[in-house]
């Protein structure tokens, strides 16, 4: 069977919701076939408008009852077990209760996204530089919480201050280093993460990071018993 038969009939076979991650098809079911005879195909497919192009590398077939699928998307970027990905932003924000703030897009790291920053529709999936096991999520999502203190709309300062505790009670400091070395944050953030833990008298080696001979403006938190 040629590659463009086979390609026709998964295409046919596909539901209203169903996506298509171009790389991911190929390697899984027509990697017995040229990769260039592929790509070429698939695109041959958008210009006859049987395919439509949602994004670089993303497809979904041309139907009248097509219903956009926002799941399958996160799904894909997120990873079959949860490893590949995590929410950034106000969904976040809205996982710990420190806002209540509701937007109309998501935001997500990926260690599976093919660009650096990439928008499919209402999502913003931004590459991330490492392993997204648990101890190096946890240290991620407290970064971003850290960093984004003062802009977070509808900011709840009591669950922050419940967050900050069990954040600093769980903490791994060779997490902390790792998403360091990897990823780069204010030196302002890393002190405010610095004076949580100090506060609940957590060991840590984030001093490193930073210079003793300079004043960080770091927000006050309740210490939570």
């Amino acid at each position: 069977m040629s590659c463009r038969i086979k390609i026709e009939e998964y295409v046919d076979g596909l539901g209203n919701e169903d996506i298509i991650f171009i790389s991911k098809l190929y390697s899984e079911k027509f990697s017995e076939y040229s990769e260039g005879a592929f790509f070429k195909i698939m695109e041959r497919m958008v210009k006859e408008g049987k395919l439509i192009r949602l994004s670089k590398g993303i497809y979904f077939k041309n139907s009248e009852n097509y219903t956009y699928n926002v799941n399958s998307i996160l799904n894909h970027y997120f990873g079959e077990n949860n490893d590949n990905g995590m929410y950034i932003g106000y969904q976040l924000y809205n996982k710990y209760g420190i806002s209540n703030m509701v937007k109309d897009y998501s935001e997500l790291y990926s260690t599976i996204v093919d660009q650096d920053k990439k928008n499919i529709g209402n999502i913003i999936i931004s590459k991330v530089p490492m392993e997204l096991n648990y101890d190096n999520t946890r240290i991620i999502e407290a970064f971003e919480i850290l960093q984004n203190y003062d802009s977070i709309e509808k900011f709840n300062k009591e669950k922050f201050s419940t967050y900050a505790r069990q954040f600093a009670l769980g903490y791994n400091d060779e997490s902390a280093l790792r998403v360091l070395e990897k990823m780069k944050y204010k030196k302002s953030s890393i002190a405010f993460m610095k004076s949580i833990l100090d506060m609940y008298h957590v060991n840590n080696s984030l001093g490193k990071y930073l210079n003793c001979a300079s004043k960080y403006k770091i927000p006050k938190v309740t210490r939570v018993k």
